[in-house]
């Protein structure tokens, strides 16, 4: 399987060098000139962003998209992504129409794909509609190896394939979409699930309360279950906030472990809902701790301060890049590393994060200004 992946990067690169070639030897004549007559009679250029991977990885694709957005108006960008992602994509700022699992139909007349994560599949359909211009990830990382550059940081890349249709680069078009500003939002919360979060609230009189996500796909990025209660008991104690874990209903043993080890009570949301009903829950919360995942990244697009506990990963490549979060790394000649086998398990890299550490870090992030504010008001 690894061996086919890399064999899809390497053709994607090289198409992507070729595109233009490409188009014009598949399509030489109607399709491009009836989508141009399309698109100069509704306004703007149409775009699709492709990104078929993990919850973590369509995040790092906000600041883009609304980049996109913000710098071509009249533009239509659609997303092309993994069913579960869908759900909670639906209806954020920036996006015209998105494409859960099923690919578009290539009558779509796109003018621009943009693959942030593709496969086999998406890289035929650009060939078959036609598209006239095409940018991924396999083609930057292959130019810039090329001058011996390293990798650049996820949101960077992002940005960088969006390039040309950007009036600025990565770091500028960040700080015109404010996100070098404490507590702006990356994902909107809809209706139906800011009344299922505050219904959770409400019912457990939480006002002032810290998320902790304990899980991780990868046991060597997950922390020590001591550790996590540990960390529980003082924020609880210390800074007077009430304890929700979230996770997957996988993780649920490893959660009621850490909770029989405290002396208060917790709560749990851990009940297989939909995403966007989390992201609720994340914008109201005073604080969240997570080791490198998923909802560490939610947390972090839904406004809410954020410590990140990184181990075999590689915080200067996937560490959201906005004031209200801090990474934690203890990096080891082995890091990175392909999470499988740990070449020291006795003392792994997770492990050798102290909770003192964590304290430190919240402290530095928890905004004084919303002290007393109840949750329900920031969700």
């Amino acid at each position: 399987m690894l061996r086919n992946e890399r064999l899809y990067f390497g053709v994607s690169a090289l198409c992507g060098l070729f595109w233009p070639l490409l188009g014009t030897l598949l399509h030489p004549f109607g399709r491009r000139l009836k989508r141009a007559d399309e698109n100069r009679s509704d306004g703007g250029l149409r775009f699709l962003v492709i990104r078929l991977d993990e919850i973590g990885d369509m995040v790092t694709t906000l600041p883009m998209i609304k980049a996109l957005a913000n710098d071509n108006p009249g533009a239509k960008i659609d997303l092309w992504c993994q069913r579960t992602v869908g759900e909670w994509m639906e209806g954020q700022d920036g996006l015209h129409r998105v494409w859960r699992e099923q690919a578009p139909p290539t009558e779509m007349a796109y003018d621009v794909v943009i693959e942030g994560r593709g496969s086999w599949r998406t890289l035929l359909y650009a060939l078959k509609s036609g598209v006239r211009a095409r940018r991924d990830r396999g083609t930057i990382r292959l130019l810039r190896r090329l001058v011996g550059k390293p990798q650049l940081h996820e949101w960077d890349i992002n940005l960088v394939l969006a390039g040309p249709w950007l009036k600025a680069g990565p770091e500028e078009s960040l700080r015109w979409l404010g996100l070098d500003q404490p507590g702006q939002r990356l994902l909107r919360t809809v209706p139906a699930a800011r009344t299922e979060a505050e219904l959770f609230l409400n019912r457990h009189d939480l006002t002032h309360y810290a998320i902790l996500h304990t899980g991780a796909r990868k046991l060597l990025r997950r922390w020590s279950l001591h550790r996590w209660a540990e960390l529980a008991g003082r924020l609880h104690s210390e800074m007077n906030l009430d304890i929700v874990f979230v996770g997957t209903p996988d993780e649920q043993g490893d959660v009621e472990r850490i909770r029989a080890m405290l002396d208060f009570e917790t709560h749990t949301w851990m009940e297989g809902r939909p995403v966007s009903r989390l992201i609720s829950l994340l914008a109201g919360a005073h604080l969240m701790v997570g080791n490198e995942s998923g909802p560490m990244h939610l947390a972090v697009a839904a406004g809410c301060p954020t410590v990140g506990l990184f181990g075999p990963g590689e915080p200067e490549i996937f560490s959201p890049k906005v004031p209200f979060f801090r990474a934690l790394h203890k990096k080891l000649p082995c890091n990175p590393c392909g999470q499988v086998r740990c070449v020291l398990p006795d003392n792994p890299c997770m492990n050798r994060i102290p909770v003192e550490e964590v304290m430190k870090a919240v402290l530095e992030l928890r905004p004084p200004s919303l002290a007393n504010l109840p949750a329900s008001d920031r969700i």
